[in-house]
């Protein structure tokens, strides 16, 4: 991969039923620094105006293509569509609710190229449904540690060819958590870098996973995604250790159940990583404010 602005970067853009904020999404990749790259937006049987709103994008500029499925494929096999059709020595996908910030490709380009790595993560700012601030998903070297138990990746992200090769497909069985299995399954090949900016805006609204069905079904395939890619990582040290039952327990816990079979194992690791880490930070941060 060369260090110029002209290495081609694929965009899968999702959409299905996504009119109210599908015009930004879009504005967001056209208005990119970096300039090289095609925008592949497909649409999973949407019955409102995404589909009319799509093709005038794409009658616009060449960059952008519209594509429709005959039938609704779901998320998973939506994104393995997009990028089986997708030409870029680098690959990411966005939402039809989210939007970039100006030079989001640009800085996670520049950041794969200079690390000579295979795949990196940014912060991302949460928004509401009228696009104002909620909170932040922040991103840095430290942070990759949770993998193994949590998603720290956030929605700005991108990989490269290889990886993509590497790893494959997104797993159509694991709808609601296909994105995390895939985060897990590229970090345990490639690693990730990651940049602290804030590059992307991710919209929390009421189309947002809300329904208790829907967070029981996120629950249940979070654990199976966990136990799933635990082997993959290899030995681990006691603050992996504690990420990843800590991430488990959470699972069974929402899930209500009374007999949490991780309970025991969460309990220790978070003892010692309360003396072992929180402690002394808490003892630093006292001792600097003197």
């Amino acid at each position: 991969m060369g260090k110029k602005m002209d290495d081609l970067i694929s965009i899968v853009l999702p959409v299905y039923n996504g009119e109210k904020y599908l015009r930004e999404s879009i504005d967001s990749v056209i208005a990119q620094t970096y300039q090289t790259w095609e925008l592949l937006i497909l649409d999973d049987c949407s019955t409102d105006r995404s589909t009319e709103i799509a093709k005038e994008y794409e009658a616009r500029d060449n960059r952008i293509h519209y594509y429709r499925n005959e039938q609704n494929l779901r998320l998973p096999r939506n994104l393995n569509k997009g990028f089986s059709l997708a030409r870029g020595d680098y690959l990411t996908w966005t939402s039809d609710d989210n939007r970039y910030k100006p030079q989001a490709i640009e800085k996670m380009h520049a950041a794969l190229v200079s690390a000579n790595a295979q795949f990196v993560f940014a912060s991302c700012r949460i928004i509401d449904g009228d696009g104002k601030e909620v909170e932040y998903i922040m991103v840095n070297e430290a942070c990759k540690k949770k993998i193994i138990g949590m998603n720290p990746v956030g929605a700005c992200f991108l990989y490269t060819r290889k990886a993509f090769e590497a790893v494959g497909e997104y797993d159509p069985e694991l709808t609601l958590v296909e994105d995390f299995d895939y985060w897990q399954r590229l970090y345990t090949q490639f690693g990730a870098a990651t940049l602290e900016e804030i590059l992307y805006e991710y919209r929390w609204h009421d189309g947002a996973l809300t329904s208790t069905m829907r967070q029981n079904t996120f629950n249940q395939t979070l654990e199976k995604v966990l136990l799933k890619n635990r082997a993959a990582f290899g030995k681990i040290d006691a603050e992996g250790t504690y990420y990843y039952y800590r991430g488990l327990y959470n699972c069974r816990k929402k899930l209500n159940d009374e007999n949490n079979p991780y309970k025991k194992k969460y309990r220790l690791y978070s003892f010692w990583y309360f003396v072992r880490y929180r402690v002394p930070r808490k003892i630093a941060r006292m001792m600097h404010e003197k």
